[in-house]
């Protein structure tokens, strides 16, 4: 917790001024896995947070000018995992109220983070993977001591910084993204191994792998490690000295020196060619020559203009033609070929190169072998790499100089890597880091090329540990964003927890801040964020995704941009806008290389569209949605499952024979791939049924259809019933019984629905169907006890449903109740009545059940109870049966008055005495 809020203090606290609190206003919101306690109203906030544990509690007290209390009383009655109670008290000198948070136990973390437009003071709870540390509560300080307390602390604040490198601040006013998934807490600046994204065996995920081949990465450049030998010469240029004369030619040449040293290149070039003509034999001209090459040579590294790099190597060459002898031949030879490299000028590189490795002058020089480097550098790029690899054997043969041999070895790593040969560059990096120690100190192409070859090949283990390995070896470097933001892709491709993907991305960000090599990762977390984003958050970030795009050079980063927008409402489940805005997307670049993953995406938001209609059964919709895009997208990307879905449509619908045709589609095509691997993708990547579902199917819409041979053959097909869902079990078990029925055997009918009931131990009111069933051929059979014990079976899954359907209340009341009273069980059948009026009458009404409880009074004699019972008939739509209870107790009344009437006349009242 201290991290993060060093990290909240670093980025986001601005200045503050004083403001009246009566503005303040609060919230207190609990999504998902989060509580947030919200507080706005004021365009600026001071304000402290910090993590104490008393008497054994763990507390977070936050301390704040303004405070609303109502937001303060209303977080007590937020149930919630995290806080157990809140304590509020104001300071002393009435200035800020401390809240106590009283954490539910010490794994319960918080980040604090403002934003703006809104401006909000903003703190989330949420769990942590292990107990979060607190320093012990002290006693209140005075106010000087608390004052040295604070400037203390500020100080050790201000020190704290990642392990390794220093923490960039984020460019982010809005908050946008600093309140992106912050409350993940996974940023942790000890951890400078890091540790915690180490990948562990259990995570391993086969099926999040083919799931992923459909998700859509970025290429990162090639990382080429400079020349070792290239980088030397040019960190060491010569140096050119001109010792003092009292002649005017020296006088001049100082002049020169003086304009090149000073970088007054075309000075200095205008005035060597001056000085050339004032003095034609002068002993500084070799000293000029070399000088002027240098000046061209730093002129097309400032301008950018080829003509200068033209004229640099004709100055060079002219200078190695006058003088072959000069102390600076060696190297300009050298640099001329190197430069050509610099220039991507692959053929001029590879003769200038050869020219220098076949002089004599330098057989037994080290250039020699430097120039062979070059050389097989030069072959690489212009795709010869046996002749690159067969320069690079040579210089291995011929040197034991420990830098030139790991050079070697990591260049042919690198050249099989630009040729896409992936496996052999991979085995080229590891004996290259196996047998050279300074491989890992001085050539990260090694590990981060390593790293993508892995990648790209699907070797997915492999290529996590390459990237970690270079995030630890080179943290500082300009790629270490691209091998931390591969870290988060390859843990959410292999199926890790995504809280360890978003910490990579979390830690690429806070660590690098907003380089442009940060965007990638930047993008995921926004992406994956929007999932719980509120409606106004989203335009904000749309936007901010189209400018952190702009903002990047890698290629197709818009095509990710728009994939990574659309996955975000995907992940909404607005399906119909992420076809949107691909289907855009792809009309306005139909011919991209890498376009299909585009077009794939489409087809299976479709599908995921369609899935979810489904599974709200809104068949209608789901038609119109596939005849939508049965002529465009689902043409060209047919799907398994898209068929099942439709049998399901039509299903539901009525037509059996359209709906069987379907199914049995889907069948066929399930065969097909069966027991092959394409069945694997296709199961992970398609909503496809089991056989044994897709058998039901077929059964029940045979049955349907009035094809009972067809549906008895399916039905008999189904080899695992228990690994159906419960409601496939129950709907398995019914049609059984009607298909048995049916062909007259009514034991066997009875023995289903009965193994059943007695076996059941999935959610009562699933079984609902088939014990009605069953009871009811139990009436018919006489077996009074067995129906009662069976409709007892319904009456308690009714009771315990809270929504239960009416049509089932009703169909238990009248059937139920008409049993016991026919046993003469009257009783248990007002007792019956009575239990489920008293828990759904309220809701769903059932006028005619109240009106046969109240019956059943009436005819024991107890009208009070009747009367009480017929009372909750609705007068508005109770109807017949209203009218009926007002005439049968008009009636009691007439026979109540009647007999104290007869009462009253002697005689009668005689009789009454005899009688």
């Amino acid at each position: 917790m201290k991290k993060i809020f060093f990290l909240a203090v670093c980025f986001l606290l601005v200045d503050v001024s004083e403001s009246s609190a009566s503005n303040v206003k609060g919230a207190v919101n609990f999504e998902g896995e989060t509580l947030s306690f919200e507080l706005s109203g004021q365009q600026s906030w001071d304000y402290d947070l910090k993590r104490v544990k008393s008497k054994g509690q763990t507390k977070v007290q936050l301390e704040v000018k303004s405070a609303d209390q109502q937001a303060l009383e209303q977080i007590r009655n937020v149930k919630n995992p995290f806080v157990e109670s809140i304590q509020i008290a104001e300071s002393p000198d009435k200035k800020k109220w401390l809240v106590e948070f009283i954490l539910k136990n010490d794994r319960v973390e918080t980040f604090d983070y403002l934003t703006d437009q809104p401006s909000k003071l903003i703190v989330d709870f949420y769990k942590s993977e292990a107990p979060i540390a607190a320093q012990e509560e002290k006693p209140k300080a005075t106010a000087k001591t608390a004052a040295t307390t604070k400037s203390e602390a500020t100080d050790k604040a201000a020190d704290r910084r990642p392990a390794d490198v220093d923490i960039l601040r984020i460019d982010d006013p809005a908050g946008i993204e600093t309140s992106v998934l912050a409350k993940a807490g996974l940023y942790d600046a000890g951890d400078a191994k890091f540790a915690r994204f180490a990948m562990k065996e259990s995570e391993y995920n086969e099926d999040a792998i083919i799931k992923s081949r459909s998700n859509y990465y970025l290429k990162f450049p090639i990382l080429e490690s400079e020349f070792s030998f290239w980088k030397k010469m040019k960190e060491n240029p010569p140096v050119y000295e001109v010792q003092p004369e009292k002649t005017e030619e020296n006088k001049q040449a100082r002049l020169l020196r003086t304009l090149f040293n000073r970088k007054k290149y075309l000075v200095f070039l205008q005035t060597a060619d001056w000085f050339a003509q004032k003095y034609p034999q002068s002993r500084y001209h070799e000293m000029v020559a070399f000088m002027k090459g240098d000046a061209f040579v730093e002129l097309w590294k400032e301008e950018q203009n080829d003509a200068f790099y033209e004229q640099a190597q004709n100055a060079y060459r002219e200078a190695l033609t006058q003088y072959p002898e000069s102390q600076l031949s060696e190297r300009t030879s050298l640099l001329t070929g190197m430069l050509a490299i610099d220039k991507a000028d692959y053929m001029s590189a590879i003769r200038r190169l050869n020219l220098h490795i076949e002089n004599k002058k330098y057989a037994n020089k080290i250039s020699k072998l430097y120039a062979q480097l070059g050389l097989s550098y030069g072959y690489s790029r212009i795709n010869k790499l046996p002749d690159a690899l067969a320069v690079l054997n040579e210089v291995e043969k011929n040197t034991k100089d420990k830098l030139v041999l790991a050079e070697v070895a990591v260049r042919r790593g690198d050249f099989n890597f630009f040729g896409k040969k992936f496996d052999e560059a991979t085995g080229a990096y590891d004996q290259a880091i196996k047998k050279h120690p300074l491989v890992s100190q001085l050539f990260p192409s090694a590990y981060f090329n390593k790293m993508e070859a892995q990648f790209w090949k699907e070797k997915y283990r492999e290529s996590h540990q390459s990237a970690l390995d270079f995030a630890q070896n080179f943290p500082t470097h300009d790629f270490a964003p691209y091998a931390l933001t591969r870290v988060g892709e390859l843990l959410d491709i292999m199926g890790a927890e995504q809280t360890k993907s978003v910490g990579a991305y979390l830690e690429t960000h806070f660590r690098y801040g907003d380089s442009p090599k940060t965007i990638v990762a930047r993008l995921h977390l926004l992406s994956t964020k929007m999932k719980s984003m509120k409606n106004e958050e989203l335009e904000p970030t749309l936007k901010k995704m189209d400018e952190l795009a702009e903002k990047s050079d890698l290629p197709n980063i818009d095509q990710f941009k728009v994939v990574m927008v659309a996955d975000g409402f995907a992940r909404r489940q607005n399906y119909l806008k992420a076809i949107d805005i691909l289907s855009k997307f792809y009309q306005q670049n139909p011919n991209r290389p890498d376009v299909k993953q585009v077009t794939n995406r489409i087809a299976k938001n479709i599908s995921d569209e369609i899935k979810q209609l489904a599974d709200n059964q809104q068949f209608h919709s789901l038609l119109k949605t596939y005849r939508q895009y049965a002529d465009t997208w689902l043409k060209t990307h047919s799907r398994i499952d898209t068929d099942y879905f439709l049998g399901l449509a039509y299903d539901s619908a009525g037509a059996y024979e359209v709906a069987l045709e379907k199914y049995r589609k889907v069948l066929g095509n399930l065969n097909q791939i069966s027991g092959k691997p394409e069945e694997k993708v296709a199961r992970v990547n398609q909503y496809l049924p089991s056989f044994d579902s897709l058998y039901l199917k077929l059964a029940n819409g045979s049955y349907n259809n009035v094809a009972y041979q067809d549906a008895y053959h399916f039905l008999d097909k189904i080899q695992n019933p228990l690994k159906l869902s419960e409601s496939e079990q129950v709907e398995r078990v019914q049609l059984a019984s009607h298909l048995y029925e049916q062909r007259g055997d009514s034991s066997t009918s009875a023995r289903y629905l009965k193994d059943l009931s007695g076996l059941w131990q999935g959610n009562a009111s699933l079984a609902l169907p088939v014990n009605f069933k069953l009871a009811e051929m139990q009436v018919g059979k006489s077996e009074f006890n067995e129906a009662i014990g069976t409709y007892e079976k319904c009456r308690t899954a009714l009771l315990a449903d809270e929504n239960p359907q009416k049509s089932d209340l009703v169909k238990l009341a009248n059937e139920y109740s008409q049993l016991l009273i026919s046993q003469g069980k009257s009783a248990q059948a007002i007792d019956m009545l009575s239990s489920l009026l008293k828990k759904h009458g309220a809701k769903y009404g059932m006028n005619q059940e109240r009106y046969l409880l109240g019956d059943l009074h009436f005819k024991a004699g107890e009208i009070k109870k009747a009367e009480n019972a017929w009372s909750f008939i609705e007068a508005d739509k109770g109807g017949v049966w209203k009218q009926l209870a007002d005439e049968k107790m008009k009636q009691a009344s007439w026979d109540v008055d009647y007999k104290k009437h007869l009462k009253r006349i002697p005689a009668m009242s005689q009789f009454g005495e005899q009688q």
